[in-house]
């Protein structure tokens, strides 16, 4: 339990590994969130880095007495990566709910103050919103594919089924994590966020969708397709131990254009009016997410969104499949 005589009410936990290049900008986006400074504590946990991340984070946090760094350097009940960091990071947290954070993200002044009332009497957990910094149409591109997919996760929120957790704007209780038995309950996985996201509902809490622009957080984009590959590849992990339902979406919306030529085989239907149909349905979507959070800079990649996820999806499924390894912040698994 925290510490009575230190009234934390709020602990953000950072798990960075060779971040050096983004962690200024995620320490400079929590040290300005409005709220209380002396109810708050952010953690930034250092995976071991080998780059200049732990001198970026000393030299910002020296005369800030509400943020800690730890170095990790010893595994937790055998687990590896951000799911080792964030184990650690659980046991030195003193607040009542654990917000995470990546280290290439900045986060809103109002995420805080915005996410903390989705929290209820039997909540659990609350998932936020994130999008990428707008830089290209590729980051355009990708902030439209997590709007959407968190639309959709929004829509299933409302009839109280999970779908999944995204670990670079999270929060969850204290309670509901150490009940859970945390990551160390959890063992080792790349896909950690929805792994303690499931764990924490087949414990029986509820969660809340924090689906405002208030919270929706700014990451760094990947920028290459080889680098866009390697985290589709983690991603893909996550999605096949998901939901059938999330499975059959995925498999459904990447080889659309191939059932549909099979189905006209059989069926008299056309094929080019029911492509032009499901292109109505995904953008309507897109547009009404860009629309509900305010990002009218996505428009463009509203109306090209859908010529992106039937690609990306098919590719996704084939990189999957490959015999190779994944690499996840140069450590391969």
């Amino acid at each position: 339990m925290p510490d009575p005589n230190h009234p934390i009410l709020i602990s953000i936990l950072v798990a960075a590994r060779n971040e050096e290049h983004n962690i200024e900008r995620c320490l400079r986006s929590l040290d300005d969130v409005d709220f209380p400074k002396e109810k708050l504590e952010i953690i930034i946990g250092d995976d071991d880095s080998d780059d200049g991340t732990a001198e970026q984070v000393r030299n910002f946090i020296h005369d800030k007495p509400h943020f800690k760094y730890i170095k990790i350097t010893t595994q937790l009940a055998g687990l590896k990566g951000k799911a080792n960091v964030l184990a650690h990071l659980a046991h030195r947290a003193r607040g009542n709910y654990l917000f995470y954070c990546d280290a290439d993200i900045a986060v809103k002044p109002t995420w805080l103050s915005e996410m903390l009332p989705h929290f209820k009497p039997k909540t659990g957990v609350v998932v936020g919103l994130t999008r990428m910094k707008h830089s290209h149409l590729l980051a355009d591109l990708l902030s439209m594919e997590w709007l959407f997919a968190l639309t959709v996760t929004r829509f299933f929120s409302l009839f109280k089924i999970p779908i999944t957790g995204m670990g670079n704007n999270m929060a969850v209780t204290r309670e509901a994590y150490f009940r859970m038995g945390g990551f160390e309950k959890i063992g080792f996985s790349i896909v950690e966020d929805y792994s303690l996201f499931m764990g924490i509902i087949a414990e029986g809490y509820e969660f809340q969708m924090a689906y405002k622009p208030e919270i929706l957080s700014i990451s760094e984009p990947v920028n290459t397709f080889p680098e866009l590959l390697r985290q589709r590849k983690r991603w893909m992990h996550g999605v096949m131990q998901s939901y059938w339902a999330t499975r059959l979406s995925l498999f459904v919306s990447s080889l659309i254009i191939p059932i549909l030529l099979l189905i006209s085989i059989w069926y008299p239907i056309h094929v080019l009016s029911s492509l032009i149909q499901y292109y109505v349905l995904i953008t309507a979507i897109s547009l009404t997410a860009i629309t509900m959070l305010k990002q009218p800079d996505l428009w463009k990649a509203a109306l090209l969104f859908w010529f992106y996820m039937v690609s990306i999806g098919l590719i996704m499924l084939v990189n999957y499949y490959l015999p190779s390894k994944t690499v996840w912040k140069g450590r391969e698994y």
